[in-house]
């Protein structure tokens, strides 16, 4: 069982998704099933068995109310009784341990991993009285080494051993002019494709987003011109179109055939997530990449290690007339890479060899160790 949380983005479960896929596609002994606490479930996990629980993080927002405490507790109840119906053998965390799903799994006997995406704050997680990871049967990190060296020591010094299987995400699956001529481009028209996220995303710096991308594209000239706007699943807000916007433009709400989408694009306009910039950089397209303003996310040191390798472009200037400039250069030079990455096969086989080896185990002599986990 892999759980996904997919409250604030919906980067967690696409990642989840396509380790699933990977391991059913080559690991016949085992069985994936995500289990999602939050939107777009169905939307992104397709043909991959899904659970879609309550989000307890959605919850924790109406603390004050009377009914909370009921409704607390009726949550837990869901979760224990998913995990305890199914009884996995080996529960996968993504990132974050959701203590009410590291009891249930702890309870029915399961092992437990944990992919765990580099971090900025991983110290601070650590030093956590309650810090998962080293519960965790297995660690795994969804990235190469080499660009997170400090990440590596932290772990190292911490005694935690961990597998590095190279990037998971999703790719595309249908051919790019198969795609283009589904959203009807033709092959004479330049793609921009403008994304709020590799398949989250909400509020007002999403807005904000894709406010400064449109003024931009707004003024830019370049004659068949057809602008993608791909609103995330969590975003539920209106978009602001500039007056006499002069390019054709098309709005796309959905995830599912997003990575098709970008390995068709000419040019991509995203932010910094883990999911948005690999996906997003894993066919031809040039991408321009503007990281959220957040100093708990690590999203500007991950463009910045892209663009060091030039696969991507760090967004000079969200004023509209400099990234209109940024865009226009973009476009005259044309893609960056003919074909698309190619995906660390070995490390993913090897991963999930690793959980086939743990779900073998004798999950029983685990039982006992729920009674030594306390929660909020």
């Amino acid at each position: 069982m892999l759980h996904a949380i997919n409250g604030i983005g919906a980067g967690h479960l696409a990642r989840q998704t396509a380790l699933a896929r990977h391991l059913r596609a080559r690991q016949p002994g085992l069985d994936p099933v995500i289990l999602g606490s939050g939107p777009a479930v169905d939307e992104i996990c397709g043909e991959v068995p899904a659970i879609d629980l309550p989000s307890m993080g959605r919850a924790g927002r109406y603390r004050r109310e009377p009914s909370h405490p009921d409704v607390l507790a009726a949550m837990t109840a869901m979760t224990h009784a998913a995990l305890a119906g199914l009884r996995p053998r080996v529960v996968v965390h993504d990132t974050l341990v959701w203590p009410t799903v590291e009891r249930a799994a702890a309870l029915v006997g399961a092992r437990q991993a944990i992919c765990l995406r580099p971090r900025q704050d991983l110290a601070d997680y650590l030093a956590e009285p309650d810090c998962p990871l080293r519960r965790m049967d297995l660690v795994f990190v969804p990235d190469d080494p080499t660009g997170h060296p400090r990440f590596t020591r932290q772990l190292e010094a911490a005694g935690i051993p961990a597998i590095w299987t190279g990037p998971v995400f999703q790719t595309a699956s249908a051919d790019a002019a198969e795609t283009r001529e589904k959203v009807g481009v033709s092959s004479e028209e330049r793609l921009v494709v403008v994304m709020s996220g590799g398949g989250g995303g909400h509020g007002g710096e999403v807005r904000e987003h894709f406010a400064y991308s449109l003024a931009a594209l707004a003024r830019v000239a370049e004659p068949g011109l057809v602008v993608l706007l791909v609103l995330g699943p969590l975003f539920r807000s209106q978009v602001e179109i500039p007056a006499g916007f002069p390019h054709r433009l098309t709005v796309l709400r959905g995830s599912r055939q997003l990575p098709d989408v970008l390995h068709s694009a000419d040019l991509v306009i995203c932010r910094g997530g883990y999911g948005s910039l690999h996906e997003a950089t894993a066919g031809g397209a040039r991408v321009l990449a503007c990281p959220a303003g957040r100093n708990f996310d690590d999203q500007r040191a991950r463009v910045e290690q892209f663009a060091s390798h030039s696969a991507c472009e760090l967004v000079e200037s969200t004023a509209a007339e400099d990234l209109a400039d940024q865009i226009g250069r973009a476009l005259k030079a044309g893609p960056t890479r003919r074909a698309a990455t190619p995906r660390p096969t070995d490390a993913l086989d090897h991963l999930g060899e690793r959980l086939l080896h743990l779900a073998l185990q004798d999950g029983d002599v685990l039982q006992g160790l729920a009674e030594q986990f306390t929660y909020r």
